[in-house]
């Protein structure tokens, strides 16, 4: 991706994004907040119990988390993952670098570590 390299993307192509604060990793991102409707959260599938790592993804570093949600969720490197509502499509990372909900908004990348540039852009990446 122009200006961040290679980063995270969803099976459809979607950019996913951390939320972090104070070197916290998984800060919560709830629906009660309306934290998910920005930032949508990524369950999996009902009966999938885990992601499987597309092209240039770390297969050991992809996990999942069940929460008190009842819900599944991938994990990359213990990060929770989401999208950005204001990401219309693939190539796309707008949410990059925003504070919201109590920490910072940062993209992955394949080594499954936050890239903390502010930068802005609109190519590909790596999937899951």
């Amino acid at each position: 991706m122009s200006g961040l390299g290679s980063v995270l993307v969803d099976a459809s192509g979607r950019t996913v994004y951390i939320l972090t604060s104070g070197g916290h990793i998984n800060v919560p991102c709830a629906d009660a907040s309306g934290c998910t409707k920005a930032w949508p959260d990524l369950p999996l599938p009902s009966g999938v119990t885990s992601a499987k790592a597309g092209t240039g993804i770390q297969a050991s570093l992809l996990g999942s988390k069940k929460l008190s949600d009842g819900e599944t969720y991938p994990t990359y490197n213990g990060w929770l993952m989401y999208e950005f509502a204001a990401d219309s499509g693939p190539g796309q990372a707008n949410g990059q670098g925003i504070q919201s909900f109590g920490g910072t908004w940062y993209v992955l990348n394949p080594s499954g570590n936050p890239i903390t540039a502010a930068t802005k852009s609109t190519s590909g990446g790596s999937g899951y």
